[in-house]
């Protein structure tokens, strides 16, 4: 086993990446090497197996292929220290089950060998290959999810058409399949004409603007969504931005991000197989680098107080098609994909209803729109069913639309209804607790406890068969709740018992931590559980505050052990007759412990295993 700093060095210049090069890199290891290998590699490499790497020097003529060993003609020659020198390799070793010596040909990957007996690209290659990728300062995942990076089509195509290793398309974010290389150089407009067009973008609607964006980013050709090149195309966006007042300049980056975003993200299921799309790793590193970019900005105020005349008028002609744009965008997401729904719900909630434009017309007319899209699911799901198609029993409307209206009807204070839109999400598909909880926060944040009263009250059970975590924070919000509107208690109780099963943790920590042992002991009697099951810490409080509650507790839990007739039943019903007895002397109540004590050791006389434990727990002479 290596130890962490043996294969770290310094590369030489010949041997770094650029980012193309690695991104030919990644495309070759998918074309290569299954999924299995790939894995298995990974784990050697985290375990440190991979010794020193030896660089050659490296040439521009390739070596010699018949001298090596070649995966598709299933044969492994010996090799020497010698060979490592052999121009354009990385030699290492490799401890496996013994220690396996790996030549790597990176001018011809397919070419390299290894001395263990696979005979095809092995797991051995695959350690050494990530960890010359960390030498290099690249993220090992990248390699990890090579096959998830990018289709092998297109990354044979950028191999052998294009230097930069870009694999996508800004050319049309509807059709990323189309390359630079299909189009006429032609039809690219200049970039003195794309910079002239931007000056006039105030007056543009937002499809005007995506479209140059499109127009402007075909320069840069083809390119794979990393973070690397989406900041190299947010460079391009910014370099046409013309000067704009601070409010339009807000649009401007949401935009940009946006219009990335939306570049990253492939159709949310494979149009042919019908199947879930997941995000590359690259992908997903892009994305979420534009999301948190996104949730900065819209954390802004809006700089817009000081427009007038035409420029206010434009600024809010553009935010009213930026909220179209995103509804547009989410309605076609899912719940384990949601971009642009919360871009959506924040820029209701944050640059929209918060200035005095902002009014319940505008809140109607969205809402109005979006009752139109419900309607037309409806009317075409009815459609389809008297096509002879399956008989539709109810109709699923997309979680983000059934958000969207939740949040209309929220700001427009019309509370019954957004429940039970909300309700009617979470009774077909389940709404994501986390979109439930962020109600109630943004409740908090504007502090109207009263209604945040009733919405924990309603959103309660709709958080049931989620784990703890969410329960947790929902309790901690009716603690914050219950300080400012004390009289809301009673409510919460009510709550947690409707919830029940699914609340018993949330329910048992209310009622132990407000030091309600009365209701806490009634809830463990009601449900027969076990006090051995308990940690000391739990039941002590209760023991010194209010131990007569522990009576009949204990109590029952005895009788129920003792029935076991076991040798661990009664050795479980000597730990409470021992609790008891410190109760009953606390309690002074010394003489009803030995009526007690007594009166069960005679009852149950015949039963000498009980017997012998008593007399080992000194319960009885």
């Amino acid at each position: 086993m290596f130890t962490p700093g043996d294969g770290m060095m310094n590369i030489p210049d010949e041997w770094k990446m650029d980012d193309a090069q690695w991104q030919v890199l990644i495309f070759k290891v998918a074309e290569l090497y299954n999924n299995l290998t790939i894995m298995r590699g990974f784990q050697y490499y985290k375990q440190k197996r991979v010794g020193p790497l030896l660089f050659s020097r490296r040439q521009t003529g390739h070596h010699n292929n018949e001298t090596i060993y070649n995966h598709t003609q299933n044969v492994t020659q010996d090799f020497t220290q010698a060979e490592s020198n052999e121009s354009g390799t990385i030699t290492a070793e490799v401890q496996g089950t013994e220690a396996y010596r790996v030549v790597l040909y990176m001018e011809a990957l397919s070419t390299s060998r290894c001395t263990c007996p696979v005979n095809t690209p092995c797991k051995h290659m695959a350690a050494v290959l990530m960890s010359y990728a960390e030498q290099q300062g690249r993220p090992v995942p990248a390699l990890v999810n090579a096959h998830a990076t990018t289709s092998l089509k297109q990354a044979v195509k950028t191999v052998v058409t294009a230097s930069s290793g870009r694999a996508y398309s800004f050319d049309s974010t509807s059709d990323h399949g189309q390359t630079l290389e299909d189009k006429n150089a032609a039809d690219i407009p200049q970039y003195s004409e794309i910079r002239e067009q931007a000056a006039a973008l105030a007056g543009m609607s937002i499809p005007e603007w995506h479209e140059l964006f499109r127009d402007s980013l075909r320069r840069l050709g083809t390119g794979t969504a990393t973070t690397a090149y989406i900041q190299e195309a947010s460079d391009e966006l910014y370099a046409i931005k013309p000067k704009l007042p601070a409010a339009m300049e807000q649009l401007f980056e949401m935009h940009v991000l946006l219009y990335l975003m939306r570049y990253c993200i492939p159709p949310a299921r494979n149009s042919i197989t019908n199947t879930p799309v997941y995000l590359s790793y690259p992908a997903q590193l892009a994305v979420d680098a534009l999301q948190k970019r996104l949730e900065a900005l819209l954390l802004q105020p809006l700089y817009s107080s000081g427009l007038q005349g035409l420029t206010l008028e434009q600024f809010w002609a553009r935010l009213v098609e930026t909220a179209g744009y995103l509804r547009t965008e989410m309605l076609t997401e899912t719940a384990n994909m949601m971009f642009f729904t919360p871009v959506y719900i924040k820029l209701w909630l944050n640059w929209i209803v918060t200035q005095p434009q902002g009014n319940a017309d505008l809140l109607q007319t969205e809402l109005a729109t979006l009752d139109r899209i419900e309607r037309d699911a409806v009317q075409q799901a009815k459609e389809q069913e008297l096509n002879g198609q399956r008989p539709v029993k109810k109709v699923i409307l997309p979680l983000p639309l059934v958000l969207a209206q939740g949040w209309m009807h929220y700001h427009l204070k019309q509370d019954t209804v957004a429940w039970q839109k909300l309700v009617h999400g979470s009774t077909v598909y389940g709404v994501p607790p986390e979109q439930l909880l962020y109600f109630l926060h943004t409740l908090v944040d504007a502090a109207e406890w009263t209604r945040l009263a009733e919405w924990l009250v309603q959103l309660g059970p709709m958080l049931t068969n989620r784990r703890n975590t969410p329960l947790q924070d929902y309790m901690q919000l009716w603690d914050l709740t219950i300080q400012h509107v004390p009289e809301s208690e009673h409510r919460m109780w009510d709550t947690l018992v409707s919830m029940l099963p699914h609340s018993r943790p949330a329910y048992e920590e209310a009622m132990h931590s407000r030091g309600q042992w009365r209701r806490w002991i009634d809830f463990q009697l009601s449900t027969g559980t076990e006090p051995l099951e308990f940690r000391v810490a739990v039941l002590q409080p209760i023991e010194k505050e209010a131990p007569e509650l522990l009576l009949p507790f204990y109590h029952q839990a005895v009788e129920r052990y003792v029935g076991h007739k076991n040798r661990d039943g009664y050795k479980a019903a000597v730990k409470l007759l021992k609790r008891l007895s410190k109760i009953y002397k606390k309690l002074k109540h010394d003489e009803q412990w030995e009526h007690f004590i007594t009166t069960l050791a005679v009852r149950n006389s015949r039963l000498r295993a009980l017997q012998e434990e008593l007399r080992k727990g000194k319960l009885i002479p």
